[in-house]
């Protein structure tokens, strides 16, 4: 189930449903949660969506997003920022670009790339793209990722950069 908490100015400019190439609503400050069985589990949060209608179904954040990933206790997990995205309806992708970086508060890893593909049915990210994980133990580079979407299972493909060891190792 996805709820919606939207503070927003909604308009339908084209005035009709499914007009091809016009948003059928604008939501401005759109505050968005995705709960699942009770638990919340994501929150979205965006100046600017454009929601399309019909067979190709999307809401376009042209103006980037923040994203909260949620514990069970409502503690954040991990938090995303992207300068654009875009959430594919019908088969739950969305896909994001543009300065993103990623954050996981309980190993405090930090992940910064320029685009991803976030798998909502599969609850997966990953891109194809190049890669920086900033961490406690160094920085390393790679030339992709995958993980789980709360970050817990980060593997970056062809890792390559500097790691800290300390003396006792």
């Amino acid at each position: 189930m996805i709820l919606f908490l939207v503070g927003c100015t909604g308009k339908s400019p084209s005035g009709k449903k499914g007009i091809i190439g016009k948003p059928t609503q604008i939501l401005k400050y759109a505050d968005i949660y995705r709960s699942q069985n009770g638990q919340v589990e994501v929150r979205i949060e965006t100046p600017l969506v454009y929601n399309y209608d019909g067979d190709s179904a999307k809401m376009i954040f042209p103006n980037g997003v923040k994203v909260w990933f949620y514990n069970n206790d409502l503690t954040v997990k991990s938090f995303l920022t992207a300068n654009y995205a875009i959430n594919y309806n019908k088969s739950n992708y969305v896909y994001l670009r543009d300065s993103i970086e990623i954050i996981n508060y309980n190993n405090q890893d930090t992940l910064y790339c320029q685009e991803l593909v976030w798998d909502r049915t599969q609850k997966t990210i990953s891109s194809d793209k190049p890669v920086r994980r900033q961490s406690a133990s160094g920085i390393a580079y790679g030339d992709g990722f995958q993980s789980n979407e709360q970050m817990d299972s980060l593997k970056i493909r062809n890792p390559r950069g500097t790691q800290f060891v300390s003396d006792e190792e």
